[in-house]
């Protein structure tokens, strides 16, 4: 075999590996086998292709406008703010929201009518925007592709080549109902705070939010699913006191919290009371 192609195969093998195989290292440094922007916001738009035909989204322009407004604030201090954010409300009775590579985020409208306020929702979009701000959403895209087409589809992928259009749509249907890791769940939940205190909402409403979801999932298994998948609520619940009451909000720490993790230290000055909540326009 000629030098050149024993080399390319090499390579080849090494780059295949190294998709599959990433260490861990803080989300702010890119991948240097990462898929592109270009191809993230790609995947993106299909995803956002894929909902719109089922279930379909809520044919509302003031409320997806007032929606649009709320997670434009929050993506404006995320770390990734000039992605194209573009926000849905989706024909669905879930209480859920969730996320797609590329700065697409999807809210269910059964979400809209068990928030009791803008810093609830504020709390929940920062959480979801984490996901793509974070490069959640574009792991999740990697692991899938690995496992639907294999990793030198994947690597040829990364490096400029094109799916097939059945093969993005499949990649996308499956991203609709995927799960992220206990450890990003925390993330989210941790960041959604920091977002949420910066865009000027009063993050000490994710207590509320997952007290609620706690107790709504108890009398209605099922309903909160997407939120109750990993980790536990009351662990989530546990971390965010922790976290908030760190910051200098005055709310309880529970004695058994558990630890902050490494990106979880303190980051700037608290406001020193909860500011009050702003009501969420009904439901339509």
């Amino acid at each position: 075999m000629p030098s050149r192609v024993r080399w390319g195969a090499a390579a080849m093998a090494v780059a295949a590996t190294l998709v599959l195989w990433t260490p861990p290292a803080p989300w702010a440094h890119a991948q240097f086998f990462g898929m592109s922007e270009g191809q993230e916001i790609q995947i993106g738009r299909q995803v956002e292709t894929e909902v719109a035909s089922k279930p379909g989204f809520v044919a509302d322009p003031g409320l997806t406008k007032y929606v649009t407004g709320l997670g434009l604030r929050l993506a404006r201090v995320s770390e990734r703010p000039t992605l194209p954010w573009t926000y849905h409300i989706v024909r669905d009775k879930s209480v859920n929201a969730f996320a797609a590579p590329g700065g697409f985020l999807f809210v269910d409208q059964g979400l809209l009518g068990f928030v009791k306020s803008e810093d609830e929702l504020g709390f929940v979009l920062g959480h979801e925007t984490t996901h793509v701000a974070h490069r959640h959403a574009v792991d999740l895209a990697q692991r899938d592709m690995a496992l639907q087409f294999g990793a030198v589809l994947l690597t040829q992928f990364v490096f400029g080549g094109s799916l097939a259009a059945y093969q993005i749509s499949q990649l996308a249907r499956g991203l609709i109902d995927a799960k992220y890791s206990r450890d990003k769940e925390f993330e989210a939940d941790h960041y959604g705070v920091i977002y949420a205190r910066k865009a000027g909402f009063n993050p000490v409403a994710s207590l509320g939010f997952f007290e609620r979801l706690a107790a709504l999932d108890k009398s209605q298994p099922g309903l909160t699913n997407a939120f109750e998948s990993h980790p536990d609520t009351p662990d989530r619940i546990k971390a965010l006191r922790e976290q908030l009451h760190a910051l200098g909000y005055q709310v309880a720490a529970p004695a058994d919290a558990p630890p902050l993790p490494a990106w979880g230290a303190p980051t700037g000055p608290a406001r020193a009371t909860a500011a009050p909540s702003r009501p969420v326009p009904p439901d339509r």
